[in-house]
């Protein structure tokens, strides 16, 4: 079995080699090896091309971060904003809500704070600005029957019991869409994409 700093390396190195920027977040798995989500988190901003952040100290988790995606050309106006917010592990509260943790009250604070606090700067953009999410575990509302989702689905969502309402968060803050990782054994780890707006 790797060791965090291995497994680290092991995908880093491809994404280096190739000078990829790329961003970071935790799935539920990763710190039960040789280092904390604090620790790997350090050694991973420290990578060439790495985007990544452990975020605001004093919010729950480790990696709740934004990136700004920039338009083509020389005008300096960002085209994408990506929220990336760290989903845990496991519930804290296994008697009430089983399964698997959820997006704390201070991230979401933190969220709708950020968001609202970009959207002056975005709004100079003269083409239309897109805002998106990526978590790991997924929120309860992909178990909707009604929504629709994009990705393959091989195995029952792992969203938590317990709704903390990131859902309406994003929504009301005008993300596009959220998008969460999940893994099929002996399958690749996919996603599955939550469209948050219907077109018109």
């Amino acid at each position: 079995m790797l060791t965090s700093v291995q497994a680290i390396f092991k995908y880093a190195q491809l994404l280096i080699k190739h000078k990829i920027p790329y961003v970071c977040i935790f799935g539920n798995h990763d710190d039960e090896g040789s280092m904390s989500r604090a620790q790997q988190m350090e050694l991973i901003e420290t990578l060439p091309y790495s985007l990544s952040k452990a975020g605001p100290a004093d919010i729950d988790g480790v990696g709740n971060y934004y990136i700004e995606i920039l338009a083509r050309g020389g005008s300096g106006h960002s085209a994408i904003t990506v929220y990336l917010l760290d989903t845990h592990a496991y519930s804290p509260n296994e008697r009430k809500f089983k399964g698997y943790d959820w997006l704390k009250k201070s991230q979401i604070e933190w969220f709708r704070r950020t968001a609202q606090g970009l959207k002056k700067k975005h709004k100079e953009y003269t083409h239309h600005h897109m805002d998106v999410a990526f978590i790991h575990i997924p929120i309860p509302e992909y178990t909707s029957p009604n929504l629709t989702l994009f990705g393959e689905w091989k195995e029952p969502s792992t969203a938590p019991q317990y709704n903390s309402g990131f859902y309406d968060a994003l929504v009301e803050e005008g993300v596009s869409m959220v998008s969460c990782g999940q893994y099929v054994p002996p399958f690749p780890p996919f996603h599955l994409s939550l469209p948050l707006t219907q077109p018109s």
